[in-house]
């Protein structure tokens, strides 16, 4: 059966554009700028989402002309029969390239929307929360993944943000690197210059175990995260690796605790609850730092301690959807059930930052990289 001439040309530009970008540009080692490198990345996977989304419509419409074509010889049809079914292969050829183009002209567009920081505040009641917390402002960073960006003007700028809401505590929920610790050492300084009298807290995200590189060994990847962990410390934050602490003010005080990454199926589970919450007092507020929100629904909600609020990152919302009058949508829903924003279940709330910084597809459409401010208020 004969493929369509859109479809095979179609096909034949996304299979070499990416073999060469990624096998001819990486063999020869032609130098890339990382904006270059971006726009070939975003293009490629542009063109790879289009053609997963039009192509079968295109092979629909050559199975049902193939069909057709047979039948028409067979029953020796009038030529208004075929005009007609003509028509509707216009309108599948047409329906392919609407579907194919909206990603492909979205992701493009995307490029543009990887620095476009929007600030996300929440207000939130608790009953065991001391009255000296009252008005108290946490501020929560995820996935910053420092080896994507290519601009550190605009990562500045999205920095200054943070300190520009004046939070009492700064809160980041892992994936500070994509691969190795090194990815972090232009940044220390940016980050050093955080400020929140509380303290800054961190946790490690499954891309801060160095276990996506080929060319270390577990050793090597072990070292690698006491490397990173030392460079937080430079940054100021301290990583809490299943532990807990007390944020104090005055005789009062709630209950901070980080357990390292933990996912259902493939993922890293090395968080540990129970070691984590040991010594806790039950009646104290008790906010939990957990990268993978997947974690939440798994152990979190149904351990004997009771953690009020949780905060999360991991799943980026994507880094492309539709948020827009009340509207949420990213296909990222289809993989978790807490994806973006704040969640409520018995009784418990998780926060599921979307992101600062970006992956694999260089850019965000629609789900806008985002600063969490949480106002806690003592009912």
């Amino acid at each position: 059966m004969k493929i369509s001439k859109g479809l095979f040309w179609s096909l034949v530009v996304f299979f070499t554009s990416s073999f060469l970008f990624g096998a001819v540009v990486n063999w020869i080692e032609i130098p890339l700028s990382k904006v270059i490198e971006s726009w070939f990345r975003a293009f490629i996977f542009a063109c790879f989402v289009a053609l997963l989304m039009s192509t079968p419509i295109l092979l629909l419409r050559d199975i049902v002309g193939g069909v057709k074509k047979v039948y028409f010889r067979l029953t020796s049809k009038e030529e208004t029969s075929v005009k007609a079914f003509r028509s509707r292969r216009d309108f599948l050829s047409s329906a392919a390239v609407t579907v194919g183009a909206v990603p492909f002209t979205s992701l493009l567009a995307g490029i543009g929307g990887k620095y476009n920081y929007k600030i996300h505040n929440y207000e939130l009641t608790f009953a065991n929360l001391p009255k000296a917390f009252d008005g108290f402002k946490v501020v929560q960073l995820s996935d910053l993944h420092l080896g994507s960006f290519d601009d550190l003007d605009a990562v500045a700028e999205g920095l200054d943000l943070v300190n520009e809401q004046q939070p009492d505590l700064l809160l980041f929920t892992g994936d500070m690197v994509n691969n190795k610790s090194f990815e972090a050492d232009p940044f220390i300084s940016m980050l050093e210059k955080l400020k929140a009298p509380y303290g800054k807290y961190s946790v490690l995200g499954n891309h801060d175990y160095a276990t996506y590189n080929d060319d270390f060994d577990s050793e090597q990847a072990r070292a690698d995260v006491e490397c990173l962990i030392g460079l937080q410390e430079q940054m100021g934050f301290r990583n809490l690796r299943n532990e807990s602490i007390k944020i104090t003010s005055g005789d009062d005080y709630f209950q901070l605790v980080g357990v390292e990454n933990w996912g259902t199926g493939r993922f890293l589970k090395a968080g540990d609850l129970n070691r984590a919450s040991k010594g806790l007092n039950s009646d104290v507020f008790t906010l939990l730092m957990s990268h993978d929100p997947s974690h939440w629904e798994a152990e979190v909600i149904g351990h004997n301690h009771r953690f009020d609020l949780t905060l999360s990152g991991h799943t980026h919302g994507f880094q492309y959807g539709i948020e827009v009058a009340g509207i949420q949508w990213s296909p990222s829903k289809f993989r978790y059930p807490q994806w973006a924003g704040m969640y409520e279940k018995n009784e418990r709330l998780i926060n599921v930052n979307r992101g600062f910084g970006f992956l694999g597809y260089p850019g965000r459409f629609g789900i806008w990289p985002e600063i969490t401010v949480i106002t806690l208020k003592s009912a």
